[in-house]
């Protein structure tokens, strides 16, 4: 099942349009319940917190961004990136789209986002601003060649996601985020 048009953002935003962007096809999706996502993404996906902190727990490493792809417009910042561990050997551990409002962040924040460097979640946790998550879906995911070569590696048929939005305390987007983990 496909991204329907006249859903939007869409739960696949803004990496679906990031690829339409590069004239690249729709993803086959399919969205599912969070019941219906098996171990061990069930771990590292179903929960109401940021995925840095999960990554970095499981993984017991930094995460980092290497970054593929960004841009800016008039409403927020885009980037498509691949999230690895910090080590002397990096592993893929998150493949994904985030497109941010950078209105809503205090300016060493906006700084941190457009250098690319840290994941969203980093940035949030080490200046302390106050942020909270609204899960706005997961699902099933055929990796195109893509999404295989960001990974650098041979996927299975399926991968699983999430799409989130993280908040202001004002209940503000900061952040739509679309996030795709690999086989662990």
């Amino acid at each position: 099942m496909a991204e329907s048009p006249q859903e939007y953002p869409g739960l696949l935003h803004p990496l679906s349009m990031m690829r339409r962007a590069r004239g690249l096809s729709q993803l086959v999706f399919e969205k599912i319940e969070p019941r219906q996502v098996p171990q061990p993404y069930q771990q590292l996906l179903v929960h109401e917190g940021d995925m840095t902190s999960r990554l970095e727990n499981t993984y017991q490493s930094s995460i980092r961004v290497r970054s593929l792809r960004s841009s800016k417009d008039n409403k927020g910042y885009f980037r498509e990136v691949i999230l690895e561990t910090d080590q002397s050997s990096p592993k893929p551990v998150e493949y994904g789209a985030i497109e941010v409002q950078l209105g809503q962040l205090p300016d060493f924040a906006r700084e941190a986002v457009v250098t690319c460097e840290m994941p969203l979640g980093a940035i949030l946790n080490q200046g302390n601003i106050p942020y909270s998550c609204a899960l706005r879906g997961f699902f099933r995911i055929a990796p195109d060649d893509s999404i295989r070569e960001a990974f650098g590696f041979e996927l299975p048929d399926f991968l699983y996601g999430r799409s989130n939005c993280i908040e202001s305390r004002m209940g503000e987007a900061i952040a739509l985020i679309v996030e795709i983990l690999p086989p662990s």
